[in-house]
C-alpha cells in the first residue's frame, strides 16, 4: 500500500501492563467522603482521580483563588488601598480591617489569601473595579477564558449566594492557571506574616494547616461555608512531581487531601511519553524543492503513569501538502490516550525547510541528469 493510501488517522500502540481490575480495586480502597473532588497533574492537566466532579456546588473562600488572579493581572502591587466602610461591614473571615486604613494591594493579597480576609476580598475588588460588581464581572469573564464553563461567581470572597458556585474540575482548572503567577504561588505557600500599617502590626498565619502537616505542601486556599461545607484546595510536591487536589463539601478537608495527595504520589510516576523532535512521521511535498518531510514531534510530553495503564497514541496527518514548507512549520497532531482518555497532544511539525521549486531547479535537475547520463556513456 502506498503512503498516500494510508489513513488519514494512523494509530499504535505502546503497551504497559495491563491490570484493570486492580487498578479498580486500589482506586476503591481509597475512602474520600467529600462531596466532591479531583486530584490533577498540573503540568499537562491530566485528571488523576474525580468524584462528582463537574456538579455544580458552593465554593466558599476557595473564590479567592480567582480574586488574587484578577488582582495581579489588573493590579500595582505597589498601588494603595483605602479602605472603604463597605469593606469592612463584610462578615465572615477577617483581615480585621479598619476604615480609612491604606494598604498597598500586595499587603491585601496576604490578608487575602493567609486569613482569607473577606473584607480584603471587597477592598481589593473596590480598588481594582471601581466597584464589586465591575470586579465579579471580570471575575466571571475570566472563568470563561479558563474554560471553567460551569463556574459563575457572585462576589469576591465566597459568602453563600445562590448564583455562586464551581465544579471540582473547574476550580482544579482555576488554581492550575493561579499557580503560573509567581507571586501567588509566594503568598499561599507563605505560612506566617507580618503586616505594618503606620504603628500598627498584623501578625497573620496561612489558614491552611497542609503547610505544617503534609510534607511538600505549599498552597493554596481552604474554604468553609455552611453550604460548601469544609473546601481546600491544595498542591505538594515530591521528588519533582507535583499535583493539585480540590475538595469541596467535606468533613475533614485536610485528612481528606492528605490521602488524594498521598495516593498520587505513591500510584503514579512521572514518564516521559514524548521527546521533542523525535520523528513520527514523513509526509509528501507536492512542487517542492524535496518530494518528502519528516514530521516531528514540537514539544516534549511527561505524564504521570500508573504502570498498569495503556498509552496509545494517534496521528494525525495530511496525505499530501504543497511547497514551500517552513522548518517548524504546524502539519499535523499527535494525540496522546491514556486508557481510551484523551490526555494530552502535541503539534507535528517540519523538520526542515521545503522551498517551492521553480524553472532554475528543474533545469538544475535536467542538466544533472544529462551529465550523469554523458558520464556514465
Amino acid at each position: 500500500m502506498t503512503r498516500k493510501k494510508v489513513a488519514v488517522f494512523l494509530i499504535f500502540y505502546l503497551f504497559m501492563t495491563v491490570c484493570c481490575a486492580d487498578a479498580k480495586a486500589a482506586d476503591n480502597r481509597l475512602s474520600i467522603n467529600a462531596k466532591a473532588f479531583v486530584l490533577m497533574d498540573p503540568i499537562s492537566g491530566r485528571i488523576l482521580l474525580e468524584k462528582n466532579s463537574q456538579d455544580k456546588m458552593a465554593m466558599a473562600s476557595t473564590t479567592k483563588i480567582m480574586t488574587a488572579i484578577i488582582a495581579l493581572e489588573k493590579g500595582d502591587l505597589r498601588s494603595l488601598i483605602k479602605v472603604s466602610p463597605r469593606a469592612v461591614s463584610i462578615g465572615g473571615s477577617s483581615f480585621y480591617l479598619r476604615p480609612g486604613e491604606v494598604l498597598t494591594l500586595e499587603d491585601m493579597l496576604y490578608g487575602l489569601l493567609l486569613p482569607s480576609g473577606n473584607d480584603a476580598a471587597v477592598a481589593i475588588a473596590e480598588h481594582i473595579g471601581g466597584t464589586e460588581e465591575k470586579f465579579v464581572k471580570m471575575m466571571n469573564q475570566k472563568a470563561l477564558e479558563l474554560g471553567a464553563l460551569d463556574t459563575h461567581f457572585a462576589n469576591p470572597h465566597g459568602l453563600d449566594h445562590p448564583e455562586h458556585y464551581t465544579t471540582a474540575r473547574d476550580l482544579a482548572i482555576i488554581s492550575r492557571y493561579a499557580w503560573k503567577h509567581n507571586k501567588f504561588r509566594e503568598i499561599v505557600q507563605t505560612k506566617t506574616k507580618e503586616i505594618k500599617y503606620g504603628d500598627f502590626t498584623r501578625q497573620i498565619s496561612s489558614t491552611n494547616r497542609l503547610l505544617w502537616e503534609f510534607n511538600g505542601a505549599d498552597g493554596i486556599k481552604t474554604g468553609y461555608t455552611g453550604k460548601a461545607g469544609r473546601c481546600l484546595v491544595a498542591t505538594a510536591k515530591n521528588n519533582g512531581f507535583r499535583l493539585i487536589s480540590v475538595v469541596l463539601g467535606s468533613q475533614n478537608h485536610f485528612e481528606e487531601s492528605k490521602k488524594l495527595l498521598d495516593y498520587g504520589f505513591k500510584n503514579y510516576k512521572l514518564t516521559n511519553i514524548i521527546l521533542k523532535n523525535n520523528y513520527f512521521a514523513t509526509v509528501d511535498v507536492e512542487k517542492g524543492v524535496f518530494q518528502k518531510v519528516d514530521l516531528v514531534a514540537k514539544d516534549s510530553i511527561i505524564l504521570p503513569m500508573k504502570e498498569d495503564e495503556n498509552v496509545d497514541f494517534k496521528l494525525i496527518v495530511p496525505e499530501e501538502i504543497n511547497a514551500p514548507v517552513s522548518r517548524g512549520e504546524q502539519i499535523g497532531q499527535l494525540q496522546i490516550y491514556v486508557d481510551d482518555e484523551l490526555v494530552a497532544s502535541t503539534s507535528l511539525i517540519a523538520s526542515k525547510d521545503v522551498p517551492l521549486r521553480k524553472y532554475y531547479h528543474i533545469l538544475d535537475r535536467i542538466l544533472r541528469f544529462w551529465m550523469k547520463w554523458d558520464l556514465n556513456y
